[in-house]
């Protein structure tokens, strides 16, 4: 497999690799499978002569204007200096940044994941966004607890110095030296064994009145929000399949945005699922099914049905590692996979090849899946006809 011209091998270790030159340096890219390498790859090379191409038009820009430039950091001469630049401290430009940038661009949990990341830079608020150094943005970073906020900082001050820099705004981006900060090492992704599965399971068709959201979470491998959203339009009992295009968070009530486009799908709708979705055939095909639910009920309820039954403490995103981790154990395609979880693709060219794979092979995976929850039906004193709480 090659992607403009570099080539993907195969290392000893029995992971994947490339190569990639740009000027003296000699980048390597390694992944786990040969797709993960294409990914990577792909990512590298389109920056490399996406920085080519900038540096390119710098050098004839540079030409034209009367202007030098070395590594993207222009010095202007006294006539290009002459004409009045805005000038912007930090506060100013992260508002300016985000109004003009991101509002109507992101969903609004973005914007104010941002609005919460902004206050660790309230000693540089006042500072002139000219001049803040690398160091100074270092430092703060280097202040902050916790990884995870130190690598929102990081991305968001990379964002803002980039489209500040592009629109010479400041004569240097400070963020190209930063280095990424250390990713600890997370948890390992947990999820049940199939023995484990199969009691939780058992005990949530027990209560499902309490329990059916999280049993539909588990069996389609979909996320909490994907599953809050659902109305009785998304569900096609005739070709067996669930519509995904909508997500809800009640503290987001009006923005019903999927995570990404790649999540918005349309996935098989499982035996199982099947049997708990029927009753609500003919609702209001616009109201929420599970309208009564919402997240913070809904994991507090997973908690305790798992603490009082002996099972491995588990979050609601780890059902849906459970479905995905079934069907990896069923040699499921994995491009198939990624379309049921709503997974971008690795690339175009990927999705071409394999699109065959999907559409010839898509029903004996759903039969597989289908297998997995044989012997497992709804209790016959279960009234399918009520309506979940």
């Amino acid at each position: 497999m090659t992607y403009q011209g570099k080539t993907i091998k195969k290392h000893a270790r029995g992971n994947w690799f490339a190569r990639v030159r740009h000027g003296s340096r000699v980048i390597s890219i390694y992944g786990r499978t040969q797709l993960d390498c294409y990914d990577k790859l792909k990512l590298v090379v389109d920056k490399v002569q996406s920085e080519k191409a900038i540096a390119s038009a710098e050098r004839y820009l540079a030409r034209l204007h009367g202007m030098t430039t070395h590594n993207f950091v222009q010095v202007a001469t006294p006539q290009a200096e002459s004409k009045a630049k805005p000038s912007y401290t930090l506060k100013q430009w992260f508002d300016e940044w985000l109004g003009s940038y991101k509002v109507g661009n992101v969903r609004q949990a973005t914007i104010d994941s941002f609005k919460r990341t902004i206050p660790y830079l309230k000693k540089l608020f006042d500072t002139d966004i000219n001049e803040i150094t690398s160091l100074m943005l270092s430092k703060a970073i280097n202040e902050t607890i916790g990884c995870r906020a130190k690598d929102k900082i990081h991305n968001m001050c990379r964002q803002m110095f980039t489209i500040a820099f592009n629109n010479r705004i400041v004569e240097t981006n400070p963020t190209i030296i930063i280095p990424k900060p250390k990713q600890y090492a997370k948890f390992e992704k947990k999820a049940f064994t199939v023995e484990q599965e199969k009691k939780f399971v058992d005990l949530c068709l027990e209560n499902l009145d309490k329990y059916e959201p999280l049993l539909i979470c588990l069996v389609q491998g979909i996320r909490k929000g994907e599953m809050l959203a659902l109305k009785p339009n998304d569900l096609n009992f005739k070709q067996n399949t669930l519509r995904i295009d909508e997500s809800y968070d009640h503290q987001y009530p009006d923005d019903m945005e999927t995570k990404n486009p790649a999540s918005r799908r349309t996935m098989p709708m499982f035996d199982l699922t099947k049997q708990l979705l029927l009753k609500y055939k003919d609702h209001d095909e616009n109201e929420r099914i599970y309208k009564n639910f919402n997240g913070a009920t809904l994991g507090k309820h997973l908690g305790d049905l798992l603490a009082k039954n002996d099972l491995p403490r588990m979050t609601l995103h780890e059902l849906r590692h459970t479905f995905i981790t079934r069907c990896h154990e069923k040699k499921i395609d994995e491009l198939v996979i990624q379309k049921w979880v709503g997974h971008a693709k690795g690339s175009r060219m990927t999705k071409a090849v394999y699109t065959h794979i999907m559409d010839t092979a898509e029903n004996n995976f759903i039969a597989t899946m289908n297998g997995l929850d044989k012997g497992t039906d709804i209790p016959n004193d279960y009234d399918t006809s009520q309506k979940a709480s």
